[in-house]
């Protein structure tokens, strides 16, 4: 991958580099990293530039996790400009959307659109993720991924997220929930004004249906979309079908 600094801090990402007439930012969520969106990398390659970071402190990221939502959205700010985007799409996965409705509520300059996925407005975190974390963080871990995941989802792809769970260090976690749970926008969505799309699983345990329905109810002109038989990390899940969705989505743009 190649390398940028961002605040004075070796950053990992992926771009395709390519010329397209859209760029999307992909933004993983809580102790994730670039490889959440490995699908979309796959799969989304003749639809837009693809950029996808690791935040600070996240897998090849160096650094340490931001503790607020906020932060986060200044450093996202600051990744773009170094990368030398002067337009483009954010697309947020869980804390990766807070982020991404952060941003956009604070008007990041050359922001085109938003895909938020599996995400909401306020993203409380259960006091039971919190102290498994802090307190018994390999034995909580495949109890976080079925959180994570449908109840239809195979043992393979549980396997995988386990194992991406367990290489990510349990302070990352931690900050990176504290960060959720502080998170809170509702009051401040209708100063969004740029195309919307929002992505949901049908047993998304985590940020469930009503999260998502509460962000198309309140952002104008959103769109919303229901994948079935997908969780809270839907893009994993029903990679096929997210692809099919984001790339519709683009296409509507013109």
């Amino acid at each position: 991958m190649p390398e940028i600094f961002v605040q004075g801090v070796d950053v990992h990402f992926q771009d395709t580099v390519k010329s397209m007439p859209r760029t999307v930012v992909f933004l993983h969520g809580a102790g994730g990293s670039h490889h959440t969106w490995r699908d979309q990398w796959a799969g989304l390659k003749g639809a837009a530039r693809l950029v996808i970071p690791d935040l600070p402190g996240h897998a090849e990221s160096m650094g340490t996790p931001r503790e607020k939502v906020e932060e986060y959205a200044a450093w996202l700010a600051d990744f773009v400009k170094e990368v030398g985007l002067s337009k483009f799409l954010l697309a947020g996965h869980s804390m990766g959307g807070g982020i991404a409705l952060q941003a956009a509520v604070h008007g990041i300059p050359g922001l085109e659109g938003l895909i938020l996925a599996g995400t909401g407005a306020k993203l409380k975190v259960s006091p039971v993720i919190l102290d498994g974390i802090a307190g018994r963080f390999p034995e909580f871990a495949p109890e976080l991924v079925e959180w994570m995941m449908a109840r239809s989802a195979g043992p393979l792809l549980r396997e995988d997220v386990t194992k991406d769970v367990l290489s990510t260090r349990p302070a990352t976690f931690a900050s990176d929930f504290r960060a959720c749970d502080a998170f809170d926008v509702r009051d401040r969505l209708g100063r969004i004004n740029v195309p919307t799309l929002v992505v949901v699983g049908d047993d998304d345990r985590l940020t469930p249906l009503k999260y998502a329905e509460y962000l198309a109810t309140n952002i104008r002109g959103a769109v919303l979309k229901i994948l079935p038989n997908a969780g809270h990390i839907a893009m994993l899940e029903r990679p096929t079908e997210m692809n099919a969705v984001i790339a519709s989505f683009l296409q509507s743009l013109g």
